[in-house]
C-alpha cells in the first residue's frame, strides 16, 4: 500500500469515519461509507491510512477538526492501534467541548468490554512491554495511556449501535445513516435573523404542499426578488419535511450559476447520486439525463428542491413534469422569474414578500447587536431608522446589521446610514446586479428608466413613453424587479431603485455628464450650467428635476442661462410649500426641448405653452397646478398625445382644441374652476377612456346625459354600451371606462347599461326618484348615491345582480333600498360593497358565497336587524346600525368554532348590541375596533385578549368611567367626549402613539398619566407621538416653559451631545364651547433656518360642535386642554444654536371671533 501522505484536507466534512482498517475496511465501513454518500452526506474516509506509528498525521487531525460528526467503528482490534486510540482521544476531547458529536458503532464487540477495558480492550495486553517500563519514569507516556483509557470509557458511555443486537447488518447500516442524516439536518444553521417570519410562510405554504395527499405529485414554485429569502424558506421546508422521504431526497442549491450542458449534466448527476445512489448509469448528454431521471424516479416518492433557477433549460433538465416522479413526491422550485413556471409542471406558486416593519426591526437588531437587543434607547431609534432603509428585504437587513455592528458609537452609526442611503451595500449590490445582468438589452433600458425616473408612475403611461414596452414591463414584473400595483402603477423596491441608479452611474464611466439619465439636483444643475445637455451627445434620455431638494436660495430666473435640448423626458416637481415652480424660462427665450415625449412640470409658470410646434411627438402633458390661462392657440397636431392633465390649473379659461389629438385616452381637468366650456372637439375623441371634470364649477350650466346605446358585435348580435352625450355634439363618447363627475354639474342617469369599467356620479338635480338597475353590465365598479339620506325618500329598486359578472366594487348609497336581491351571491368578483343609508332589514344569506368580498360598509342602515355569516370579511363598518343586535350567529360560532378574518370593525352607535365581549373575543385578528357612542361603563373585558389590536375608538361613550387592561399592541386610543371618564391606565410598556382624551373633563390633569406617556411611551421609539387631554398648565417634565404661544431655548448647553434625537413640545389651549379640538388631524412642521435656529410650528385645529349652546358669549365657558407632541428627529447641535416653538390656532375662515386661545407652551430636547 502506498505510504505517501494523504493530500492536505482543505474542506469541511460532515462526517469523519474512525475505524481499524484491517478489521472493518472491507465490511461495515465500506457499506456505511456508501450509505452516507448515497444520502448526500460529505464523509471523510481515509482509504490510504497505514496506521503506522503512534502519531496521527496533520491531515487526519484537520479532517477531524473540520467535521461535524465522528462515527467511531469500534471493532475487536481497535484498541491495538495507537493510531486509532490517538484519533479517539482527539474525537472525545472535541466531543466534550461540544465542537463535534461522537457516534459509536460497536461492531462485534460489547460496550461493557470497551468501558472496562476487558479482553481485547485491555491496554496492558498490547502496551505492557512497550510502555510499562516508562510508567514509573516517563510521566508523559503514562498520561497518554490514561487519556486513552478515559476516551474508551467515555465512548462506551455514549448510546450507539451494537451489531450483536441487530439481526440484519444492511438494515443496521441504513438506520445509522438515517440517524446521522437527521442529526445533521438538526445541526444545520438557519440564521435566526432570516428565520423571522418563517411561521407565517409555513402557514401559507403547507396548504400548497398538501403532504397528506400521497396520491398526487405536486410541484410548488417559490418566487420573489433577489435577497427576499426564497432559499432560506426552501431550506427550512427541506429540513422539516424531507426526512419523511428519506433516502429519496435532494437539495440542489444555486442552480442559476450553472450555465451550459456540462454543468447541467453535473446537476443531473448530483440528483441521481443523491436519490438513486452510485449505481445510476453514466450520463453523456442532458437529453439522456432527462430520460434516466424519469425512468429512475417515476416509482420513487421524492422530496426535491431545485433552488434559484434562472432559465427553463435548468428546470427541464431536472424536473420538467410531475410525471417524472412517483406518487406523493414534492418538488420545490425557487426563482426570481415567475414567467418560468408557466412552461413547466409548476401549478402552485407562492410569492415571497418583504418583511413587515416589526419583523424587519427584529432581524436588523439580531445582527447589529449582541443578544439581539439595542443597548439603549438611542441605539433602538437608530436601529429603527436603519431598518427602514432596507424596506423589509431580509438579505439587506442582515447585511446592514453586520455592517453597523462594527460601528462603535452613535456618530459612526449615523455616518454609516448616510452612506447606505447613497450607495448600496456591496452584498446587496451583488445580489441585485445578478438580476440586472440576466436581462436583455431592452429589459435593461426599461429597468434603468423605471429605477431613475418612472418609479410610481402609471403602467399605461410608461408603456406609451417607452415605445409600448409591454413585454419588457411584464418581464421585469415576472423577474421580481418591479411590482404592478392594483391601482395600475409601477412600484420598485427602494434598494432595487438604488441599485439601478448605481448601475446607471457605473455605465457612464468616470464622466457624470455621459449619463443617459440624470436625477440628482447637483448633476442636473452642473449639466445645465455647462451646456452638456445637448442633442449631439445622443446619450441623454431624460432630465429629472427633483425641486423638492432645491435650496431656498436657488433662483433659476436671475443670472443663470440654462438651455436644454435633445431631451425626451422632462420632469419638474414643485415643493409642497411653493405654489409655483422656481424654475423659470429666460425672458425672450421661452422654448421647450425638441423631440419631447413627456412634459411634466408642476406649477408651470407661463400662461400658455411656448413654441408648441416642438410638441409634435409628445405622448404625455402633465401641467398640474399650472399658471395656464390657455394651452395653445389654433390647431396643434398632437397625433401621439395620449394623456393631458391640467388638474387644479385654476386660471385655465379656454379649453384646448383637441381636434387633432385622435389618440387621446385621458383628459383630466379636475379643479379647473374657471373653465366655462368643454373642448369643442371632445365628441371626436373616440379613444377617450378617462374623463375627469370634478370641481369644474364653471361648467355649472352643462348637462350631461349617460344612457344606453346598441353596440353591434361581429356575430351580428347586439349588446349595450355606455355612452356619454355632451351638449352641441353629434358624436358621443362611446369608449369611456372611467367617468368622474361631481360638484355642480347636472347629470341624468337613464337606464345604465354598458361596458364601462367604472362610473361614478353624485346627482344634485334632474334625478328621477326611482331608477332601476337591470340587464347586463360589465362594469368593474358602480357608484350611485344621493347626497343625503332622506327617511321618506323614494326607494331605489334593485331587480337583479345576476348579470354583474365583472363588478368588483358596488356603492349604492342613501337610496332607501328595501330589499337586496338574493342573486347578489352570484357576483363572484365582488370585493367591496357599500350600502350605506338604506332601509333593508336583512341581507341575503347567499352573500356567504362571495369569497372575494373583503370590505362591507352598512353605516346608517337603521332598520338592519341581522347579518349573514360573513367570515371572509376583513373590514366591516356598521356605524349607526341602531337595531342590529349581533355580529354573528352566537350558537354557530360557539359550536363550530368559526374562524373570522376581520381586521377592522366599526360598531359606532350600535347600542343594542348584545354579548359584545363574547363576540369581540372571537375576532382574534382585529387591528381596528370602533366602539364609539356605546353606553357601557367599562370597556369589554375581552379587548385585552386582542393581541394585534392597534386602534381603539371610544369617542362619546358618555357613561364610560375607566379604561384599563389594554393590549400592549395598542398604538391609537381615541376617547374624545367621554364625560364620565375619570381614570385611564396605560401598561408600563405601552406602545401608544396617539392618545385623545379631549373633552374628557373628569380626567382632570392626570400627572401620573402624563409621566407614563413621556417616560414609558417614549422609551419605545416612534417617529411621532401625540396626546391631547384636559389640563390647565404645562407639565413639570417639560422644563422650558413660557406664557403665550411661543418660546425658545438655547442649544449651547447641550453642545457636548453632538446629536439630539428629538424634541417634545406642549401647548395649553383654552377653547370656547361649542368648539372642539380636532384630533389627531392638527399639523406641525419644523425647519432648520440659515441663522442657526430650529423652528417648530404647531397648528392645532378647532371645529364647531353641532351641539346646541347658549348664544351669549359671556356664558360660554373656556375649556382647557394640553396638546403634547414628541418628534424623534436627529438634530446636529453643532450646527444650531437655538430651538424655537411657535403655535397657531387654525379655524374656519368665516369665523370672525377666534374660538380659542393658546395660554402657555413648553419645550424640551431629548
Amino acid at each position: 500500500m502506498d505510504s505517501s501522505p494523504s493530500p492536505r484536507v482543505m474542506k469541511q466534512y460532515q462526517v469523519f469515519l474512525s475505524f481499524r482498517g484491517e478489521d472493518t475496511r472491507r465490511t461495515i465501513v465500506s457499506h456505511l461509507h456508501k450509505a452516507l454518500l448515497d444520502r448526500g452526506i460529505d464523509t471523510f474516509k481515509d482509504d490510504k491510512r497505514l496506521e503506522i506509528g503512534a502519531s496521527i498525521s496533520d491531515e487526519i487531525k484537520e479532517a477531524i477538526e473540520n467535521s461535524k460528526i465522528a462515527v467511531v467503528v469500534i471493532s475487536e482490534n481497535y484498541a491495538s492501534s495507537t493510531w486509532c486510540l490517538n484519533e479517539l482521544q482527539m474525537i472525545m476531547e472535541l466531543h466534550k467541548r461540544e465542537q463535534l458529536i461522537a457516534v459509536p458503532v460497536f461492531y462485534d464487540v460489547t460496550p461493557s468490554d470497551v468501558r472496562h477495558q476487558r479482553n481485547t480492550f485491555s491496554l496492558e495486553r498490547y502496551y505492557e512491554r512497550k510502555f510499562m517500563s516508562f510508567l514509573r519514569t516517563k510521566t508523559e507516556e503514562a498520561e497518554k495511556v490514561q487519556k486513552w483509557r478515559e476516551a474508551l470509557t467515555e465512548i462506551a458511555g455514549i448510546t450507539g449501535k451494537v451489531s450483536r443486537t441487530c439481526d440484519n447488518e444492511a438494515m443496521m447500516v441504513d438506520d445509522i445513516a438515517r440517524r446521522i442524516s437527521r442529526q445533521l439536518i438538526s445541526m444545520e444553521p438557519i440564521d435566526l435573523g432570516e428565520i423571522v417570519g418563517m411561521k407565517a410562510h409555513m402557514e401559507r405554504l403547507n396548504p400548497l404542499l398538501k403532504l397528506e395527499s400521497n396520491g398526487e405529485v405536486r410541484m410548488i414554485g417559490i418566487w420573489g426578488m433577489g435577497g427576499v429569502g426564497k432559499t432560506t424558506i426552501a431550506k427550512f421546508l427541506y429540513k422539516i419535511h424531507s426526512e419523511g422521504f428519506a433516502p429519496h431526497r435532494c437539495f440542489i442549491e444555486n442552480v442559476g450559476s450553472s450555465k451550459g450542458k456540462g454543468t447541467l449534466l453535473d446537476l443531473q448527476g448530483k440528483l441521481l447520486s443523491s436519490i438513486v445512489g452510485a449505481e445510476h448509469e453514466t450520463l453523456w448528454s442532458v437529453e439522456q439525463g432527462r430520460g434516466v431521471i424519469k425512468s429512475s424516479l417515476r416509482n420513487r416518492r421524492v422530496f426535491l428542491v431545485v433552488d434559484d433557477i434562472d432559465n427553463l433549460d435548468q428546470l427541464h433538465a431536472l424536473a420538467e413534469e410531475t410525471s417524472w416522479f412517483g406518487a406523493g413526491s414534492r418538488i420545490i422550485v425557487t426563482t426570481r422569474d415567475k414567467g418560468l413556471f408557466s412552461s413547466s409542471g409548476v401549478r402552485f406558486v407562492y410569492h415571497v414578500d418583504v418583511l413587515d416593519n416589526d419583523n424587519a426591526i427584529q432581524v436588523l437588531k439580531r445582527f447589529a447587536f449582541e443578544g439581539g437587543q439595542a443597548p439603549s434607547d438611542i441605539y433602538q431609534r437608530l436601529a429603527i431608522q436603519a431598518s427602514s432603509l432596507a424596506q423589509g428585504l431580509p438579505s439587506a437587513l442582515q447585511a446592514f446589521g453586520m455592517y453597523l455592528r462594527r460601528m462603535t458609537s452613535t456618530e459612526e452609526w449615523e455616518m454609516a446610514m448616510r452612506r447606505l442611503q447613497k450607495i448600496p451595500q456591496q452584498r446587496i449590490m451583488d445580489i441585485l446586479r445578478t438580476s440586472y445582468k440576466g436581462l436583455d438589452r431592452k429589459h435593461k433600458a426599461v429597468f434603468l428608466h423605471v429605477a431613475c425616473v418612472f418609479n410610481g408612475d402609471s403602467v399605461q403611461s410608461v408603456k406609451a413613453l417607452l415605445e409600448d414596452g409591454d413585454l419588457e414591463i411584464k418581464g421585469l414584473a415576472e423577474k421580481s424587479l418591479i411590482d404592478l400595483s392594483a391601482d395600475g402603477n409601477i412600484t420598485m423596491h427602494v434598494l432595487v431603485e438604488q441599485a439601478g441608479k448605481e448601475i446607471a452611474r457605473e455605465e457612464s464611466g468616470s464622466e457624470p455628464h455621459n449619463q443617459r439619465i440624470f436625477w440628482e439636483h447637483e448633476q442636473i444643475i452642473s449639466a445645465l450650467q455647462n451646456n452638456t445637455v445637448t442633442a449631439s451627445q445622443n446619450v441623454l434620455r431624460l432630465v429629472f428635476f427633483p425641486c423638492l431638494h432645491f435650496n431656498q436660495t436657488d433662483n433659476f430666473s436671475s443670472g443663470r442661462n440654462f438651455y436644454v435640448s435633445g431631451i425626451n423626458f422632462l420632469k419638474v416637481f414643485r415643493h409642497v410649500d411653493h405654489k409655483r415652480s422656481k424654475l423659470l424660462f429666460i425672458q425672450g427665450k421661452e422654448t421647450l426641448p425638441q423631440n419631447l415625449l413627456l412634459l411634466h412640470w408642476d406649477g408651470f409658470p407661463l400662461t400658455s405653452l411656448p413654441r408648441h410646434e416642438r410638441l409634435r411627438n409628445i405622448v404625455e402633458i402633465n401641467l398640474r397646478h399650472s399658471n395656464l390661462e390657455r394651452l395653445w392657440d389654433g390647431n396643434l397636431r398632437l397625433r401621439t398625445l395620449r394623456r393631458l392633465d391640467v388638474t387644479c390649473s385654476s386660471n385655465l379659461r379656454e379649453p384646448p382644441d383637441l381636434s387633432h389629438a385622435p389618440n387621446l385616452e385621458e383628459l383630466l381637468m379636475e379643479g379647473c374652476k374657471r373653465l366655462e366650456q368643454l373642448p369643442k372637439s371632445i365628441g371626436s375623441l373616440f379613444r377617450l377612456k378617462n374623463l375627469n371634470l370634478s370641481q369644474c364649477d364653471g361648467l355649472a350650466n352643462l348637462q350631461i346625459h349617460v344612457l344606453e346605446q346598441p353596440f353591434p358585435l361581429e356575430s351580428g348580435l347586439q349588446r349595450r354600451k355606455i355612452t356619454v352625450h355632451l351638449p352641441g355634439e353629434i358624436n358621443k363618447l362611446t369608449s369611456l371606462v372611467n367617468l368622474s363627475i361631481d360638484g355642480s354639474i347636472h347629470i341624468q342617469l337613464l337606464n345604465l347599461i354598458g361596458d364601462a369599467e367604472h362610473i361614478s356620479y353624485i346627482p344634485k338635480q334632474l334625478i328621477p326618484n326611482e331608477t332601476m338597475l337591470s340587464s347586463c353590465y360589465n362594469f368593474l365598479s358602480l357608484n350611485i348615491k344621493r347626497t343625503r339620506y332622506n327617511e321618506n325618500g323614494a326607494s331605489f329598486s334593485c331587480i337583479s345582480f345576476s348579470d354583474f359578472h365583472s363588478l368588483t366594487e358596488l356603492k349604492l348609497i342613501n337610496l332607501n333600498i328595501l330589499n337586496i336581491p338574493d342573486d347578489i351571491g352570484q357576483m363572484q368578483s365582488l370585493e367591496k360593497l357599500d350600502l350605506t343609508g338604506n332601509d333593508f332589514k336583512n341581507l341575503p344569506i347567499y352573500m356567504t358565497n362571495l369569497s372575494k368580498l373583503k370590505y362591507v360598509r352598512l353605516s346608517n342602515c337603521t332598520k338592519l336587524e341581522a347579518l349573514p355569516e360573513l367570515t371572509q370579511l376583513q373590514t366591516l363598518k356598521l356605524s349607526g346600525c341602531s337595531n342590529l343586535r349581533s355580529l354573528m350567529n352566537l350558537s354557530l360560532a360557539f359550536h363550530k368554532r368559526v374562524r373570522y378574518c376581520l381586521l377592522e370593525l366599526g360598531l359606532d352607535n350600535c347600542r343594542n348590541f348584545k354579548s359584545l365581549s363574547y363576540q369581540v373575543r372571537q375576532l382574534t385578528s382585529l387591528i381596528h375596533l370602533d366602539l364609539s357612542r356605546h353606553e357601557f361603563e367599562a370597556i369589554p373585558e375581552s379587548i385585552k385578549e386582542l393581541s394585534s389590536l392597534g386602534t381603539l375608538c371610544l369617542n362619546n361613550c358618555k357613561k364610560l368611567k375607566s379604561v384599563k387592561d389594554l393590549p400592549k399592541s395598542l398604538k391609537h386610543l381615541y376617547a374624545h367626549g367621554c364625560d364620565s371618564l375619570k381614570h385611564v391606565s396605560l401598561p408600563s410598556n405601552h406602545s401608544i402613539e396617539q392618545l385623545d382624551l379631549s373633552h374628557c373633563f373628569s380626567v382632570k390633569q392626570d400627572q401620573h398619566l402624563i409621566t407614563r406617556i413621556f417616560n414609558d411611551g417614549f422609551s419605545q421609539v416612534v417617529t411621532e407621538r401625540f396626546a391631547c387631554l384636559p389640563g390647565t398648565k404645562v407639565p413639570s417634565c417639560i422644563d422650558n416653559q413660557a406664557l403665550g404661544a411661543s418660546t425658545k431655548i438655547s442649544l449651547l448647553p447641550v453642545r457636548d451631545t453632538p446629536k439630539l434625537l428629538g424634541f417634545a413640545a406642549c401647548i395649553v389651549i383654552a377653547c370656547k364651547t361649542p368648539n372642539h379640538l380636532q384630533f389627531p388631524a392638527f399639523t406641525y412642521s419644523w425647519s432648520c433656518e440659515a441663522d442657526g435656529v430650529i423652528r417648530i410650528n404647531l397648528k392645532p385645529s378647532l371645529y364647531l360642535s353641532p351641539e346646541m349652546v347658549e348664544e351669549e358669549e359671556e356664558e360660554t365657558a373656556a375649556l382647557h386642554h394640553l396638546v403634547i407632541i414628541h418628534i424623534a428627529n436627529s438634530i446636529n447641535t453643532e450646527e444650531f444654536d437655538e430651538l424655537r416653538l411657535e403655535s397657531h390656532l387654525r379655524f374656519p375662515e368665516d369665523v370672525q371671533i377666534p374660538p380659542g386661545e393658546i395660554k402657555a407652551c413648553g419645550i424640551r430636547v431629548a
